[in-house]
């Protein structure tokens, strides 16, 4: 190919790249030239709270320590307990910017969330698009407390349905919030098929949160990284900056491929028809091998999947071939689905993610709420807990 001809060529991509939204030619490597896709950082802060103070102090702060780059765009819905209103700011390098503001929101409704993502797709439009959900969070109970309209809260039904009708892809929804790693709350967003990846804790998440300046630097630097490195680097950010902290022993951040684990949903299936059916059998070993399991520090009914699966394996108690293989293939399924991983200190036996055992009190408080959760109906899940208890 001559000289002109190339020359011509080049000319042809500069003009069409100028006119393709969300993709710019960034710089020549070598021989090549380097695509940039563009990421949207939504972030949904549910600060009608205890929690308010958290956002100006902490988590604002830290994304303002990240590098600004056109490619990437930072916005915040921040619902407040002190301010009547919602007010949406654009966050670049060390600036705010005031964007828009609405009426007061509950911000604890899956309505307001379905809101918040339309808004975003209308007003944010970008290749890649991460959604961040701050708040006081419970694994499969709930997510987002709002104190001033009736400490309203969003279900997992709730949310899924929220997902569902704003018709949004997320490729990734981090839950800066407690104990939301839980495998109902991944099975759940799974079934949107609205959702990429999930970064969550299944642990309480400090009031000190999410570092976003390391978690979303690499992305800051690079935007063309996927949502699997992003999910990836916010596990790696978080483990840098807490695990040299003496007092941050019982923290964890998992990355969930819920692709991945929407495709071993017959395996998860499989153990759960495996462990109703040996539970006359083994109702007594089940509960000493819950007890020698790893549970979420702050609860005792949500206990890590796989590290339970593992101590049923190391039971040599459990002599039945089919459950053994069942719960292989289930511990198998659950690992690889998990991207990403870290705990603390008193957290290293956290593998990804809870999954609920409630029992006595909790499973007489919580019983009804939980045979609305779509983990516990598909999987037989809630079947068995009422049986064993």
């Amino acid at each position: 190919m001559n000289k002109r001809i190339i020359a011509c060529f080049v000319s042809l991509v500069i003009v069409v790249g100028a006119f393709m939204p969300g993709v710019c030619l960034a710089k020549q490597n070598g021989n090549k030239w380097v695509t940039s896709e563009s990421w949207t950082v939504a972030m949904y802060i549910s600060g009608d709270n205890n929690l308010e103070k958290y956002w100006d102090d902490i988590s604002l702060v830290s994304l303002l320590k990240l590098r600004a780059n056109d490619q990437l765009t930072i916005v915040a819905y921040v619902d407040r307990l002190s301010v009547n209103g919602t007010n949406v700011f654009n966050i670049s390098g060390s600036e705010v910017q005031p964007a828009a503001s609405y009426g007061e929101m509950n911000f604890g409704s899956g309505a307001t969330f379905q809101w918040f993502l339309e808004d975003v797709e209308r007003n944010y439009t970008s290749d890649k698009l991460a959604v961040v959900a701050w708040d006081h969070g419970y694994a499969w109970r709930y997510i987002s407390d709002d104190d001033t309209s009736g400490d309203s809260r969003i279900t997992m039904p709730a949310l899924q349905a929220a997902i569902e009708g704003a018709g949004v892809y997320i490729d990734v929804l981090a839950f800066d919030a407690c104990n939301m790693a839980s495998i109902e709350v991944a099975y759940q967003l799974a079934l949107t098929e609205l959702v990429g990846f999930m970064v969550a804790s299944e642990e309480s998440v400090p009031t000190t949160g999410f570092p976003y300046d390391l978690m979303l630097g690499p992305t800051a630097l690079d935007t063309s990284r996927s949502p699997a490195d992003m999910a990836t680097d916010m596990v790696l950010g978080f483990q840098e900056l807490y695990e040299p902290q003496t007092w941050a022993s019982t923290v964890a951040l998992s990355a969930v491929d819920l692709s991945v684990l929407m495709d071993s949903a017959d395996e998860v299936g499989a153990w759960t028809a495996a462990m109703y059916s040996r539970l006359p059998a083994y109702r007594d070993i089940y509960k000493l091998d819950l007890k020698a399991s790893y549970f979420a520090w702050c609860t005792h009914y949500h206990v890590d999947i796989a590290d339970f699966g593992d101590t049923l394996l190391d039971d040599t108690a459990i002599t039945d071939e089919g459950l053994r293989a069942a719960t292989a293939d289930m511990v198998t399924s659950i690992d690889g689905s998990v991207i990403a991983n870290w705990g603390g200190r008193a957290a290293l036996e956290a593998r990804g993610l809870t999954l609920w055992w409630g029992y006595g009190g909790d499973w007489n408080l919580y019983s009804e709420a939980y045979a609305e959760v779509a983990f516990a109906v598909d999987m037989g899940w809630w079947t068995l807990l009422d049986e064993y208890n």
